[in-house]
């Protein structure tokens, strides 16, 4: 009997020691003066200890008989290839429209063609995630964000 949490435990387990090990060797360092390797020895910990939960899941698994289920039946494989298209649109125009409308084009994008939303929906949404965003890079945290070349054919 196939049991994938079982398998997946014990090789996350096998990796995440070896990364404690290579982490260790670099260099812990004390707590004044952490060293180069003591960020990937404590996620490496984590990964360790998470690791330990899925083989003890896969065990009780296989001891009360569970069965696998088929990981990607009844995927939408076109929305899910369409989402990919609209992300990758995405990249390669948000340097030339700049972080506002690129974002509203991307947000409109997934909200009323992915998701099948109303369009007024879809705009106000939209509108609001970019005009939040915009609120929280630019006001708040004061962190600048592309205008895009197109801005500047304009003369801005």
């Amino acid at each position: 009997m196939r049991n994938y949490n079982l398998f997946s435990g014990v090789f996350l387990s096998v990796l995440s020691t070896g990364a404690c090990v290579k982490a260790y060797r670099l260099g812990l360092g004390t707590a004044g003066h952490p060293g180069p390797g003591l960020i990937p020895f404590g996620v490496s910990g984590l990964l360790g200890l998470m690791s330990i939960y899925l083989c003890l899941l896969g065990l009780i698994q296989v001891a009360k008989g569970y069965k696998e289920k088929e990981a990607f039946k009844g995927v939408e494989w076109r929305k899910a290839m369409l989402v990919l298209v609209i992300l990758a649109g995405y990249g390669a125009f948000f340097n030339l429209l700049g972080f506002p409308l690129a974002t509203f084009f991307f947000m409109v994008s997934l909200l009323w063609v992915v998701g099948r939303q109303k369009l007024r929906l879809s705009l106000t949404v939209s509108l609001l995630t970019v005009a939040c965003a915009y609120a929280l890079f630019l006001v708040l945290l004061d962190l600048p964000l592309p205008r895009g070349s197109l801005w500047y054919m304009f003369g801005e």
